[in-house]
Order: structure tokens, then C-alpha cells, then sequence
């Protein structure tokens, strides 16, 4: 590891990996999947620089509001707002830098629907970036590239997790007046290994090739939204949020999140990018015509650089401005960690043993077997939670 004081509260957002000037620092899984730095010893010249640009160990946000403006909106076009995770704001942004010639840099499938960042500049590729995708992206050499097109003066969105976000201006380690930073309100970032076999488990069951990927899918609505996975002779395999094993493990017994996830140091405000989205759960208990189970986006803009990326799209979307209070009474995950699931070490201990859906079956009858106690403290965790995961 990079230094013994970060230990599993290590994000595994790669500033280190990528800042290292003798290239010293691999990334590699650890036994659940997750990425973590290890150091060549034997290349090291013990610089520092892995340590002064942590975002763990260094924090900075000193250009952002103290508090956002909050609103409740969503992009104009009905088929880019069915097709995105919440209310499809992303797609408006990304489309509006683009027009100004700029670059985005965001999580796609790559070979297999493994989760990686990449840059485009072509809105025909931006269909490719939208949706959430539940797992860990890999970030292989995007933060290099991006400090590449920003000292030649280019403009860069960057989209990912809260901890991503501030682990590229981290390895930065200077202001640029093109870099535009996006985050989303994250509930946790999921082990790959997890979401691999989960992946490999369904083609195994269909005896098919997955041809897509599509998490969060609104064929049954927003609210009730679903995993579709589709197969290459033309046969899907769909699920809502309540059935499908993978979001049940996510959801309702905290599995396979990223340890540090359980203590994030992300999440907070004032924020660290200069716009944060999500989905606005519970706008219609304060507004039903802000609900139309189509998917509506919280915004919260960040700082005037977010504000200017609200200007730019103020023709592509409905806005309407709320409260952060009502924000936090439908996402509480913007301030708060997801606790750790009691059968976490039971999950990873069988992963590799029994096929996925049949081991969260198990684990969903362990816990129907708790205690009074125990059933009502997991009660009051998924009450003080009230989050169904990430949007964009």
C-alpha cells in the first residue's frame, strides 16, 4: 500500500497510481475486487507525491458554495430522459460542452460490459455514457489524458463518484479554467468482482451472449425501475429493483460496497465538483407534477463553474428550484454512509462458490431469521438510509 494511514479508507480513484513519476505504483484487486495501490520499492525515490496528492489524506474545496442551489428538473427530450438513469440532465450538459468544443470524459461498457472511463467528443457517443452502471469503474490512464487536452486549453467535463472527482483534481494539483467536475450522489461504488459474476452467472442461466446492459431501466417505471440484461438470440432477462438479486444485495443487504464506501469522506457539503446529480426520490410528496414516474434529477449546483454548465442548458431542460431539505429527506446518502451488511464476509466467502442468485437467496433467508432486535436496528438503518442508489 501507499501509506499505511489510508488502509481500506482508500478509494481506489488512481491519483496516485497515475502521479508517480518513476511509475512505481500498480493498481491491482484485492480478494473482493476493488483496486488498491502497491509500490515498486525497488523504483521508488520516495518523492511523496503519492502522498501530498491522496485525496483521502488532502482535502480541497475551497471553490465551491458553501451551500448549492437546488433543483428538481429534467431534460426536454422524452427519449433522452426515458433512456437516462433520472431525468437525463447529464445528456444536456455533456451535449452543450461538446457544442462548445469540448471533451467528456465519463464511465461506458467496454469489452464484456466491464465498467471503464473514457473521453469522447462526439455527441453520437454520448448515448453510451448514460445510465448508471453498478460497479467500480476502471479509470486506467483518463486522468493523464485530461491534464494532456486542459494544458493545450481544451474544455473537459469530467463525470464519476465524489471520490473520483476529487482524486482528479488532486493529481491536477492546479486550478484550470476548462476542467467542469460532475459527480453523482453515490450510495457506494460495487466490488467488480461482484458484478462479474453476477454478469457471468446470467449468461451461464441463458446459455447466451449479453448483447446489453441496462441498469435502472424504466420499462416498469422511474420508481419501480428495473435490470434488463438482453442476449444476442434475442432473449432478456428483466427484474425490478424488488426481485433482481443484484439490486437486493445492493439495496437491501449491503453486500459488496467498497469499504471505505461504509465511511465515506465524500460525502458532504459543501461539494467538491462543481455539479452533483441524482434521482429527486420523493419530489411528488412535495409536488406530484414533478413526478410523473418518467425519472426526475436533483441538481445541486456547486459553484459558479456549475452554474455556468446550468446556463448553457437552460434550453434543453424544465427546472424548477426546492430545498436540499427535501433532497436529503428522499437521498439521505448525500451526507450519510450505507452501514455495512451483516452477511458482507459471508457473500465473499461463498462468491466463488455457489451461483449468485442462489447465494443471495441464502443470505435473504438468513435474514428473515434475525432476531425482533436485529429485524428493527436493520429497520431503523434502511429508515435513516431511504436511498435506492445512484442517477444521473
Amino acid at each position: 500500500m501507499v501509506d499505511q494511514k489510508i488502509g481500506h479508507k482508500c478509494t481506489g480513484c488512481t491519483a496516485c497510481n497515475n502521479i508517480c513519476p518513476v511509475a512505481a505504483i500498480t493498481m491491482k484487486p484485492d480478494a473482493e475486487g476493488f483496486v488498491y495501490p502497491v509500490v515498486n520499492y525497488e523504483k521508488c525515490i520516495q518523492c511523496g507525491l503519492c502522498i501530498r496528492n491522496c485525496p483521502v489524506l488532502n482535502k480541497e474545496n475551497e471553490s465551491t458554495y458553501e451551500m448549492p442551489e437546488v433543483y428538481a428538473g429534467w431534460n426536454l427530450n422524452a427519449e433522452i430522459r426515458i433512456n437516462s438513469t433520472s431525468g437525463g440532465i447529464f445528456s444536456a450538459v455533456a451535449e452543450a460542452v461538446i457544442e462548445r468544443g469540448g471533451y467528456i470524459a465519463a464511465a461506458v461498457y467496454g469489452e464484456r460490459f466491464d465498467i471503464c472511463h473514457t473521453i469522447v467528443q462526439d455527441k453520437r457517443e454520448l448515448e453510451r455514457l448514460r445510465q448508471s452502471k453498478y460497479a467500480q469503474s476502471d479509470l486506467n490512464d483518463v486522468f493523464g489524458r485530461i491534464r494532456t487536452l486542459l494544458e493545450k486549453g481544451e474544455l473537459v467535463l469530467f463525470c464519476g463518484t465524489p471520490c473520483q472527482s476529487a482524486g482528479l483534481q488532486r493529481f491536477l494539483r492546479k486550478k484550470y479554467a476548462g476542467l467542469y467536475c460532475c459527480d453523482f450522489i453515490c450510495r457506494g461504488v460495487i466490488s467488480p468482482k461482484a458484478y462479474r459474476k453476477y454478469l457471468d452467472d446470467k449468461a451461464k442461466d441463458k446459455k447466451g451472449t449479453i448483447s446489453k446492459v441496462h441498469f435502472k431501466n424504466k420499462d416498469f417505471g422511474w420508481n419501480r425501475f428495473s435490470t434488463k440484461i438482453s442476449f444476442s438470440d434475442g432473449t432478456s432477462y428483466q427484474e425490478d429493483r424488488y426481485h433482481d438479486s443484484y439490486l437486493r444485495g445492493y439495496l437491501n443487504y449491503n453486500l459488496y460496497l467498497r469499504p471505505c464506501c461504509h465511511e465515506c469522506n465524500f460525502k458532504q457539503i459543501p461539494r467538491q465538483s462543481d455539479m452533483s446529480l441524482g434521482d429527486f426520490w420523493g419530489i411528488g410528496n412535495y409536488k406530484p407534477e414533478l413526478d410523473t414516474d418518467q425519472g426526475t434529477s436533483v441538481v445541486l449546483v456547486n459553484s459558479e463553474k456549475g452554474r455556468e454548465l446550468l446556463e448553457w442548458t437552460a434550453s434543453k431542460l424544465y427546472m424548477e428550484q426546492r430545498s436540499l431539505d427535501e433532497v436529503l429527506k428522499g437521498n439521505s446518502c448525500l451526507l450519510n454512509s450505507a452501514v455495512p451488511g451483516k452477511y458482507r464476509d459471508y457473500f465473499f466467502a461463498n462468491v466463488d462458490k455457489m451461483a449468485f442468485d442462489k447465494l443471495i437467496y441464502k443470505i435473504g433467508q438468513k435474514a428473515m431469521n434475525l432476531t425482533t432486535g436485529e429485524k428493527i436496528l436493520g429497520f431503523l438503518h434502511r429508515a435513516k438510509e431511504k436511498v435506492i442508489g445512484n442517477g444521473s
